[in-house]
C-alpha cells in the first residue's frame, strides 16, 4: 500500500486525469465542428430551396396568358333566332313537326324540343 502513498504515483494520476480531460475536450471540440459544418450546409442548402422556391412562385405571380379556347363552328342542324321563330309561327298556323323540320333543315328531335320548350315556359307564366 505504500506506492498510493508515493508522489510519483499521484503525479501520474494527475497527469493521467489531465491527459483523459484534454482528450474529451480535444473530441468535443472535433464534434462541434462538425455540427457546425452541417448546419452551415443545412443552411446553405435552404437558402437554395427558398431561391427556386421564388423563381417558381415568381411566374405564378405574373398575370396569366390569356387561355384561348377554341371557337367550335356552329352545327349545321342548329336553330338560330329567326329559325326559332319561324318553327313557333308554323306550329302555331298548325302545321305538323315534320313539315316544319322540312321547311327549315333541322331535325324533327330539336323541333320537337323547342316546342316542348316552349309549351312549357308558356306554362310557367
Amino acid at each position: 500500500m505504500e506506492w498510493i502513498l508515493n508522489p510519483i504515483t499521484w503525479y501520474f494520476t494527475v497527469a493521467l486525469a489531465l491527459a483523459g480531460s484534454l482528450a474529451l475536450f480535444l473530441s468535443t471540440k472535433m464534434e462541434l465542428e462538425s455540427v457546425r459544418r452541417m448546419a452551415a450546409s443545412a443552411r446553405q442548402d435552404l437558402k437554395e430551396i427558398r431561391e427556386a422556391a421564388e423563381k417558381v412562385e415568381e411566374p405564378a405571380a405574373e398575370e396569366p396568358a390569356a387561355v384561348r379556347v377554341p371557337m367550335l363552328p356552329p352545327s349545321p342542324s342548329g336553330l338560330n333566332l329567326s329559325k326559332r321563330a319561324q318553327a313557333l309561327r308554323m306550329h302555331r298556323r298548325g302545321e305538323p313537326v315534320s313539315s316544319i323540320a322540312a321547311a327549315l333543315q333541322a331535325p324533327q328531335g330539336e323541333i320537337q324540343l323547342l316546342l316542348k320548350v316552349h309549351s312549357l315556359l308558356n306554362q310557367a307564366k
